[in-house]
């Protein structure tokens, strides 16, 4: 081989170690740097895939994330003063301060030490436990649910015919169903019969308990164990009022809960 073949190669394995040492500066290196990426990513994806339903129930996700990226960042910053510091610079000083300085140094050192473990540690188990909330509410959570009403309204007086309830086969099947039910009077300006008015809600589909509700006031929330249905549930909504009273079944809402 000649010399200018071998210098080329060595010019060559140089430049590509060069690049490969630049490369290893860039990425980051310390634990916390990386936890904060994977925690932001997996933020991210959390918002991508929420569940949805009432917000109280990711109180605890929400605790359990601020925490971990807060420990986190507390890595980094260990990291980071760590780094800048550098070398310690040397002084004269009597034998007796030169002990008690060396002493200090050991105590700040093994604290800095047991920072840097800490700090990680701790934002790994905040991020395991918050995934863990996070995967139980997607598993247990509340679900709002749509609720069709069919029937003719307005239900007059106490020989009205039933309305019928429709809730939709859920996408995430769960234990209970709660109804909330909004009884209004057809024209307020006749006077009010809310006050005269409660309902029957009779579960059609079988295997639902309590099988019914009965004295159900104008604006009442009822719930029922569905029993294992996880397909279309039925119910019926009659109306209790006086002759003259002219009553609608104004809104129905449901929640899917265990």
């Amino acid at each position: 081989m000649s010399g200018g073949q071998q210098q080329g190669g060595v010019t060559q394995a140089h430049t590509v170690n060069n690049l490969w040492v630049d490369l290893s500066k860039a990425v980051p290196s310390k634990p916390g740097t990386w936890l904060l990426i994977l925690e932001v990513v997996g933020l991210v994806l959390a918002a991508l895939y929420w569940p949805g339903g009432p917000l109280r129930q990711y109180v605890v996700f929400g605790l359990l994330c601020t925490s971990a990226l807060v420990t986190a960042g507390c890595s980094v910053v260990t990291g980071l003063s760590d780094r800048g510091r550098g070398a310690p610079q040397l002084q004269q000083a009597e034998p007796r301060d030169a002990a008690q300085q060396q002493c200090g140094e050991k105590k700040g050192n093994r604290r800095k030490r047991v920072a840097r473990v800490t700090f990680p540690v701790l934002s790994v188990l905040f991020s395991i436990a918050g995934l863990l909330a996070f995967q139980n509410v997607a598993d247990t959570g509340e679900v709002p649910i749509e609720i069709r009403i069919d029937g003719a309204q307005p239900l007059n007086g106490p020989r009205s015919a039933p309305l019928t309830l429709k809730v939709p086969a859920p996408e995430e099947p769960r234990e209970r169903l709660r109804l909330s039910l909004t009884t209004v009077d057809n024209e307020p300006s006749t006077g009010t019969c809310v006050h005269k008015t409660t309902a029957a809600v009779t579960a059609v589909t079988a295997g639902i308990t309590p099988h019914a509700y009965y004295e159900v006031t104008a604006e009442d929330t009822v719930d029922f164990d569905l029993g294992g249905n996880k397909g279309e549930l039925r119910f019926t909504f009659t109306l209790q009022t006086e002759a003259n009273c002219s009553m609608r079944l104004a809104k129905a809402t449901g929640t899917l809960h265990n």
